[in-house]
């Protein structure tokens, strides 16, 4: 029997709605009975309850920022979604902000759970943008949300005081590699990328029987590595 593994996802107010609820719609859907769900997803966030992107809907977090920081070797992938460019930008510069960067800095400098043997950190979009403002992108090949390649350049030099050596590529997904720590960095593309990523990160714990099951159950037609936006369109 394979391990259970648990997903931290976070939450703030206008993060984009599928960049969320992809990757957890991946990580909740039950195999068939009597197999257990390999994943347990916890939400959590700064404040409750979280208003998603335009205010479309409203969201009660099971835990908070500062619960999940407490526990926070407990899990074995983290979930980072994206926003409008705009919303992350000047929310790297507040208090609230300062502390998503600093969990971000923390989860990658665990050491991979002894139960599962992994650790993963996931960004789906702009989240990227994230993860590049808390210096863990330096030297790794990553993607994020076509429209900002250039910030997450940008904002990985800032962290690094210089250049970063960050490469930017165009891509559905890409896997940055592993800390020393041995956390395995992936970053999604824009939005629905996220669903490609999870469900490739899924393939790669539980094998692709497990995640083309999945992808069936949910109706949703993957896509490869190199199948970007735009890529090989007129």
């Amino acid at each position: 029997m394979p391990p259970s593994y648990n997903v931290a996802v976070l939450l703030y107010p206008s993060a984009d709605i599928l960049d969320f609820s992809g990757p957890i719609e991946v990580y909740t859907t039950n195999p068939p009975s009597p197999t257990p769900c390999p994943f347990k997803t916890t939400t959590f966030a700064q404040t409750n309850p979280v208003a998603a992107e335009s205010n479309a809907l409203v969201y009660i977090p099971d835990k908070t920022l500062a619960e999940v920081r407490a526990e926070l070797e407990q899990y074995d992938i983290m979930v980072i979604p994206g926003g409008k460019a705009k919303l992350l930008l000047s929310m790297t510069s507040t208090d609230h902000g300062k502390e998503i960067l600093e969990l971000i800095q923390k989860f990658t400098a665990l050491t991979p759970r002894p139960e599962t043997g992994i650790r993963i950190l996931q960004s789906v979009c702009t989240g990227s943008l994230l993860l590049a403002a808390s210096g863990v992108l330096a030297n790794r090949t990553v993607t994020g949300d076509h429209q900002n390649y250039e910030p997450i350049r940008q904002f990985a030099d800032r962290a690094a005081g210089g250049n970063s050596g960050v490469n930017v590529v165009r891509k559905r997904w890409a896997d940055a590699g592993k800390t020393d720590a041995g956390v395995r960095i992936v970053t999604a593309g824009g939005v629905s990328s996220g669903i490609d990523a999870s469900l490739w990160i899924m393939e790669e714990l539980l094998g692709k029987v497990r995640a083309e099951w999945v992808a069936e159950v949910m109706e949703f037609e993957r896509r490869g590595e190199e199948e970007a936006w735009g890529v090989g369109k007129a």
